[in-house]
Parts: structure tokens; C-alpha cells; sequence
């Protein structure tokens, strides 16, 4: 009996439809993956090589499907969707749900810089006296806060200050030193000396995750208000005159004291290196 070509590719059909996981439909066997790492919003270009993959072929990536490209029996191309930061799993399948037995890993970097999500005292605020704070030296006010998008390895705040519009002297301006610690996504700046007032306070944040990447600048500027001019000054325990006279609210300058040792010539109790406590002095002012 003669057999034609057609009964032969008939039979071939035949033999595959029963015998499906004979070779016609096989087990994809997954060796290698290059590379195994990329950044989280995906894109990196993907080599998966092996045995007996079929055209048609999907990658399960960490729970989601991509189609590959250039399917041959040993290899496949393909892209990685976006993903969190982490490992995940990658898995071939052929047609009719034929999966690899072996799971290939592949891990998400974190290529987010972080952000600042806000600082505080805000960019703008102003601390009025009465209200933000009472003695123009004692403010009260030492800490600037930053709260970031995510835990930091480390941060970087500078502070620098000048004196405002309405200054009774005026013509400062300087950097503020002190000291910066992390915990977490919170950034805190502890002035040396508390801030004074009379003053604007410029200040500029950034910091550095986990992974390594830095964050943008951020910068932002808020005020101690210009404190009520003094006309008469109750001596408190510890005061100078040359302190009593460096004061926001008197003369802003500390060389100023022998102008308050004359005003006040007639008190023998003052004392330029320590007048005596509750004692009320009286401030001349050129108007």
C-alpha cells in the first residue's frame, strides 16, 4: 500500500494530538537570564536562554505576562514591565500552559531619589512676637524639620541667616552652625544657640537613601520678626550692659553700652559688668 505526503503530515497531527507532551508541545527548560537586575520602572532589555521553547511562548514576570520577541528553540528576548523594589519571580511558558519547572529570580532596584515632603517652620512663616515667641534673645526657637519620601541613609541641612528690612541696626548675615541627625524619613537641624530674632533664615535640605540616590535640593526661607523697640530695660540676672545693649530689641550692638552707662549716669548701681537685677534702665534713642 502506497503512502502520499499527506497522509504522512496527517498522521504526524494525529501522533502529536495524543501524544501532546511527546515533543509537539514540550516542557520549556529554563537555563539562564541576562540581566538579572533593573530599575523598578522597567525597560531593561531581558535574554532568557534554554530548551524547547516555542514560539508563542509568555513570561510570567513576577505575576505579570510579556509577550517575548525573536522566540527560538533556545532563546527569547524580552522587555521587564515596571515593578516595586524587590526580587520576583520569572517563569517561561509555552503554548497550552506548558510551564517551566525552574524559577529564575530577578531583582528590582531602587533608582528613586527621594523627595521633601515638607520642612517646617514652612517656606513663608513668620514668628510674630507675642505669638511665635516672647524675649527677642530668649526665642525659644532652635529646630528646623524635614520629613522625606522615604527613610535616608543620610542628609545635609544648611542654615544661613541676615537681618531684616526693619532690623534696629541691621547689616548681619552668616551661616547658623549646628548639628543634623536622620531617624527614619525625618531630617532635624539643632542650632548651636537659639535664633534670634530680627532675622530671616534661609535653609536648604537634602538627603541620600538607602540605595545611594540624592534628593533635589530643597530650599526655603522663614522669619523671626523684628522684636518692639525697648524705651526701658529691667535688668535680668546674668545681663552686661554690653549684652543688655547687643539685644534685637535695643541696640543691636553690643559697643552701644556706654550710651546706656550715660543715660543712666545717675544710678550708682549700675554696674557695666554686672548691673544689678531688676534694675530699670533707660534707652536714649536718636528719633
Amino acid at each position: 500500500m502506497l503512502t502520499t505526503g499527506r497522509q504522512l503530515g496527517l498522521g504526524a497531527l494525529l501522533t502529536c494530538a495524543i501524544f501532546v507532551g511527546a515533543g509537539c508541545n514540550p516542557t520549556p527548560i529554563v537555563e539562564s537570564m541576562t540581566p538579572t537586575q533593573g530599575t523598578e520602572d522597567g525597560g531593561t532589555s531581558i535574554t532568557i536562554t534554554g530548551q524547547k521553547f516555542k514560539v508563542g511562548a509568555t513570561v510570567q514576570f513576577g505575576g505579570k505576562t510579556v509577550t517575548p520577541s525573536n522566540v527560538t528553540k533556545t532563546s527569547m528576548s524580552l522587555v521587564s514591565p515596571a515593578g516595586a523594589v524587590g526580587s520576583v519571580q520569572v517563569t517561561v511558558e509555552n503554548p497550552k500552559q506548558k510551564r517551566g519547572e525552574k524559577a529564575l529570580s530577578y531583582t528590582y532596584l531602587d533608582t528613586t531619589a527621594p523627595t521633601v515632603n515638607s520642612v517646617s517652620p514652612s517656606d513663608g512663616h513668620v514668628y510674630a512676637q507675642g505669638a511665635g515667641y516672647e524675649d527677642a534673645v530668649a526665642t525659644g526657637l532652635t529646630q528646623i524639620t524635614a520629613k522625606f519620601s522615604e527613610p535616608l541613609a543620610s542628609a545635609t541641612v544648611s542654615v544661613s541667616s541676615a537681618s531684616l528690612p526693619d532690623a534696629i541696626k541691621g547689616g548681619y548675615s552668616g551661616a547658623v552652625s549646628g548639628a543634623t541627625t536622620v531617624s527614619g524619613d525625618m531630617v532635624t537641624f539643632t542650632a548651636s544657640e537659639v535664633l534670634a530674632s530680627a532675622r530671616s533664615y534661609t535653609v536648604s535640605v537634602e538627603g541620600v537613601d538607602v540605595a545611594g540616590n540624592r534628593s533635589a535640593a530643597k530650599t526655603s526661607t522663614f522669619s523671626v520678626a523684628t522684636p518692639k523697640r525697648l524705651h526701658r530695660y529691667v535688668v535680668q540676672e546674668g545681663d552686661t550692659l554690653q549684652s543688655i545693649a547687643a539685644r534685637p530689641d535695643t541696640y543691636e550692638d553690643a559697643e552701644e553700652w556706654k550710651k546706656i552707662l550715660l543715660v543712666n549716669q545717675d544710678y550708682n548701681e549700675v554696674n557695666r559688668d554686672a548691673p544689678q537685677a531688676g534694675l530699670g534702665l533707660w534707652l536714649h534713642w536718636d528719633e
